[in-house]
């Protein structure tokens, strides 16, 4: 000890330095008019979660209505394999090694990683979404076995959802976002070539089945929100969902096919046209989808003739096109200050479904909370990142457990359809939010870059050690607060924030940020809303006519897809030819009508009527009244018809699935058609119910342009066609039905 500092000095500092630590605890890191997040708890009203002396958590609140007492949460004895987190935020230290407690726990006996607790199995959109948030860049091993077993016939597997899933939903290539993070991750040419083949075939596929050739852009259902009424009006069948068009598969498609051409030129492949389509899709979305008066994009099109904009917002959907790119730039600054963010969180979707218990409807999910603070993050926008954090930790700090979800208006698990602990995209989203967010850490082809955001408040000081990255292995600290770097050394000597990809052995990278003084605008946090209930719509007499919706200002009438008509009372006449008690529509008009709140907000549109319905010409033996096809059965099915007039029309077919229920298994029946022997395009007629096949509905259906007179065709079963199942592709089809447009 130098003789000028004195052991009564230095007993002082220490003193000092104790009141200070003292007094960061007292201070929030985050504050809302519900709760609080400190550097070592977080507080709600009489509920309060902290860090213990030894590195756990106790928590009081209740995860169930009969819970009552403390709970706690210990870090296992032995060390794990993952990198170590110190900070001056213990805190986030806890949570950090809990989510890596609870990554370990889900991990299968065979390697791979289950969906969570009460879901052992592996999930292609679950463990796609996890490996693209952070577990690619800690365990590519299981990352790689996951989505293995997610792939058959060298194709991506769907996993089950509405009407026998494939291709009503179709966002299984959110797997090639995961499989690139991981060639990224560990630069294996082995499995960027394996991988970008089970790519390529996928989307030759989805291509054949999905693409509309109409608007380009891609059918199937919102991604991962595949509760069908938790997301869409009632009277919409699995039919209706495959038809529809959403912003967040849409745009999986579109990073999709960037990925390929990154892939494709990574193998020095020959020009492709990924780019090129790329570039169509997100043009296409970009011009369907964004709503300037709202200023962000709506959730979905949908709508059997003519398609009209869900006006909701699906934070998913935000959130991936702003991080794929697709999104230009003016339209992400918009976004982050334009949708909807609780207090709570980012609600999954917003406004809410009125009589409908929260999952995805009612709910934050914290791994889209999570992709939403990477965007933020991307922006540098401090303050969406700081509620970011207080969301995700919040959750994970109270609840000891990263859960599947949580109800968005009282932030708590109970209450909710289905809540799973240790949800592995949870986990993974916990993570992200050191390695992404905190650390910035992004994954490019040359290397590892990073770009920080620790907003003021979450510490001075954070450290990785053990860190693997290819062929190094590193230790990385970032010191100070902000979102700009001030300055970088590698190993002692100025460098970039950034590691090339050749790098090997140990090494040790320092990041100082510094507060530049400029402060980001605080996220618009709106109250909860609940949109007006659904419609139901009827058509007689020449009138259409509607029971009153609670709640409802106005009522808004739709002509064929688009705004028509502004009422107050429950009925409309619709128009009669001159001299002729028959409206005067000589072609198909669809009419709906939507319930409009005094603030603003509107219900989905009601389920279409028709004056005049469909022309049905029927198919199959005067016996059966119905031709039976599958997959086995290689014969295809004949048809025959006439129209009077030319034009476009719309060709759909009457049929029955009843391989299984609505919500169960992958058999949904796909036939391609051909009129006047071209291909015209996919027929998808999926599951109704389990042994439903005398419950008949409407196939999907192809717009074909058609001049007067006889006409043939075939429905065939192509190779495209087959579906996730594999071998049961069965349908009955009892009518063509024919509707000529305008």
């Amino acid at each position: 000890m130098p003789a000028s500092i004195s052991r009564k000095s230095v007993h002082a500092c220490s003193l000092l330095i104790t009141s200070c630590g003292s007094l960061l605890a007292q201070t929030p890191m985050f504050h809302s008019q519900k709760y609080d997040v400190y550097p070592d708890r977080v507080v709600e009203g009489a509920y309060t979660a902290s860090v213990t002396p030894g590195g756990g958590l106790q928590s009081n609140y209740p995860v169930s209505e009969n819970a009552t007492g403390d709970r706690t949460w210990s870090p296992a004895a032995e060390p794990n394999a993952f990198p170590r987190l110190t900070s001056d935020i213990p805190l986030g230290d806890a949570l950090y090694n809990l989510s890596l407690s609870e990554l370990q726990k889900d991990k299968r006996s065979d390697g791979a990683l289950s969906a969570g607790a009460q879901w052992p199995g592996v999930w292609t959109r679950d463990v796609s979404y996890s490996i693209f948030l952070s577990l690619a860049i800690i365990d590519p091993d299981a990352a790689r076995k996951s989505l293995l077993t997610k792939v058959r016939r060298d194709r991506i597997v769907q996993d089950t959802g509405t009407g026998g899933s494939w291709p009503v939903s179709s966002d299984r290539e959110c797997w090639a976002l995961a499989a690139w993070e991981i060639y990224l991750a560990t630069g294996d040419r082995g499995w960027l070539a394996q991988s970008y083949s089970i790519i390529r075939n996928s989307i030759a596929d989805d291509e054949a089945v999905a693409l509309d050739p109409n608007d380009g852009l891609m059918r199937g259902e919102t991604s991962f929100l595949d509760w069908r009424d938790q997301n869409h009006p009632r009277w919409m069948q699995p039919v209706d969902i495959y038809e529809s068009k959403s912003l967040s598969t849409n745009t999986i498609f579109y990073a999709v096919y960037r990925v390929l051409a990154a892939m494709a030129k990574e193998q020095n492949l020959a020009d492709t046209s990924w780019e090129q389509k790329a570039d169509h899709l997100g043009k296409a979305v970009n011009e369907n989808f964004w709503m300037p008066s709202k200023g962000f994009y709506g959730e979905y099109l949908y709508g059997p003739a003519w398609q009209t904009l869900s006006p909701r917002s699906d934070a998913l959907g935000q959130a991936l096109t702003m991080l794929t790119g697709l999104a230009p730039k003016t339209r992400q600054a918009s976004l982050l200050s334009s949708v909807p963010v609780m207090e709570y969180g980012i609600p999954t979707v917003y406004p809410q479904i009125p009589d409908m218990r929260p999952y995805h409807n009612r709910a934050v999910w914290p791994f889209v909370q999570a992709l939403w603070s990477m965007a933020a993050a991307d922006h540098q926008d401090e303050a969406a990142v700081a509620q970011g954090l207080a969301s995700v930790y919040r959750a994970s700090a109270l609840f000891l457990t990263n859960k599947e979800n949580f109800v968005v208006e009282t932030g708590s698990p109970v209450g909710t359809a289905i809540n799973s602990d240790r949800q592995l995209w949870s986990v993974a989203g916990n993570l992200a939010m050191t390695y992404r967010v905190l650390f910035g850490m992004r994954l490019e082809p040359l290397g590892l870059r990073f770009a920080p955001v620790v907003p003021a408040g979450w510490g001075q000081h954070r450290s990785l050690s053990g860190f693997h990255y290819r062929d190094a292995v590193l230790s990385i600290e970032i010191k100070g607060h902000g979102s700009h770097v001030k300055s970088t050394t590698l190993d002692g000597k100025p460098a970039e924030p950034f590691l090339a990809a050749d790098l090997k052995g140990a090494h040790s990278l320092v990041i100082e940020l510094e507060e530049q003084g400029t402060r980001m605008p605080q996220p618009r946090q709106v109250e909860g809303a609940i949109a007006p209930a659904t419609p139901t719509l009827q058509l007689s007499d020449g009138t259409l006519r509607w029971a009153p919706v609670e709640g409802a200002e106005h009522y808004q009438v739709y002509q064929n897809g688009r705004p028509w008509q502004r009422v107050a009372a429950g009925s409309l006449s619709l128009p009669v030819a001159s001299g002729s008690n028959e409206p005067a529509i000589k072609t198909r008009t669809d009419y709906q009508v939507t319930a409009v709140g005094s603030d603003g907000f509107a219900s989905f549109l009601s389920a279409p009527v028709q004056p005049i319905p469909s022309r049905k010409v029927k198919l199959g033996s005067s016996e059966l009244g119905y031709i039976s096809t599958d997959q086995g059965a290689t014969q295809d099915v004949p048809l025959s018809f006439d129209v009077d007039d030319s034009g476009k029309y719309l060709v759909a077919f009457e049929y029955a699935n009843g391989s299984d229920s609505i919500e169960d298994n992958s058999r949904c029946a796909l036939r391609t058609l051909y009129i006047d022997a071209a291909r015209v395009g996919p027929i998808v007629m999926p599951q109704r119910g389990k042994d439903a096949w005398t419950d008949f509905g409407r196939s999907s259906g192809q717009l074909v342009q058609l001049g007067p007179g006889h006409h043939t065709g075939v429905l065939r079963f192509e190779p495209e066609d087959l579906n996730m199942d594999g071998k049961t592709n069965a349908a009955r089809l009892r009518a063509i039905l024919l509707d000529r447009l305008p």
